[in-house]
């Protein structure tokens, strides 16, 4: 038998794999619409419980009073790869998952940890990979290795928050080493929380890293980090177990979001790129 050689011009084969790359776009975009449960379709949006007071990853915008930040522009990005539109339910962080639970929201965007006690109550598409610090205003002196440093220190943190259960678990041991407790002041959103630094009413606020970069954007100056990066976890899009369509919506959704560089694109608006999830340890 005999084989017929093929030549190609470098013009046709440029033009072949851009026709192949548009069309698993294509694809990637059409599975995560057809993946949508029919009643976002119907609906048209994709409801979110979000806290609303948590900057730069989502907070309501001073001039136009709408919702802004990271996990606004995830949300966006998400649903546009749906077909839908993303709507911001303002909701405190604690109330998130029972918000979730009372129907209020068809999922959580809002820098939400993706830890195995929440994973009992929420699946997670995870998007982002962050960390935590001790932040101090600009003309303070402390600095801290650990966490046990704070031992009789006014400490600011967001309620219901993984930062909070690390300042409370950090009490009991320096209760049971006869030290002096953290004084833990826990307000109701990370914005609240963060105004009792300012406001010089608390020593010690703890938040994510990137805060502190951010309100030095609005203030030059005004704070700065007093320790190095503490702990970091994945953030994810929590949903229902009982939704698993809609999970697996939004993780087709996430991939395409990856590979057609949509991703990177909101990365990169908000200096995230640090955050990147393919960062995080393997589980």
């Amino acid at each position: 038998m005999q084989l017929t050689a093929f030549s190609f011009s470098p013009r046709a084969l440029f033009a072949a794999a851009f026709s192949i790359l548009i069309a698993s776009c294509v694809n990637a975009d059409a599975s995560a619409e057809n993946a949508l449960p029919e009643r976002i379709k119907t609906a048209g949006k994709l409801v979110f419980c979000t806290e609303l007071a948590f900057p730069p990853w989502e907070y309501i915008n001073e001039t136009t009073l709408e919702p802004e930040g990271f996990d606004i522009d995830i949300a966006l990005a998400l649903t546009k790869e749906m077909g839908v539109t993303s709507d911001h339910k303002n909701i405190a962080f604690d109330g998130l998952i029972p918000a979730l639970q009372a129907g209020q929201c068809d999922a959580i965007i809002s820098g939400l940890y993706d830890k195995p006690a929440r994973r009992e109550v929420v699946d997670f598409v995870n998007y982002a990979y962050s960390g935590n610090a001790l932040i101090v205003k600009g003309d303070s002196t402390l600095s801290f290795k650990d966490l046990s440093e704070l031992s009789g220190l006014k400490v600011s943190v967001a309620s219901g928050s993984t930062l909070e259960e690390n300042l409370v678990a950090e009490n009991a041991i320096l209760i049971a080493a006869g030290k002096t407790a953290i004084n833990v002041v826990a307000l109701t959103s990370g914005t609240d929380a963060f105004q009792q630094l300012t406001a010089g009413l608390v020593d010690v606020y703890y938040g994510s890293t990137d805060q502190a970069g951010y309100f030095n954007t609005k203030k030059p100056g005004m704070v700065k980090l007093a320790s190095k990066q503490i702990g970091a976890l994945p953030n994810g899009v929590a949903t229902l177990h009982k939704d698993k369509d809609l999970h697996e919506a939004i993780a087709t959704a996430f991939a395409a979001m990856q590979a057609n560089g949509a991703y990177d694109a909101v990365l990169e608006k908000w200096s995230f790129q640090d955050m990147n999830i393919k960062f995080a340890p393997a589980n």
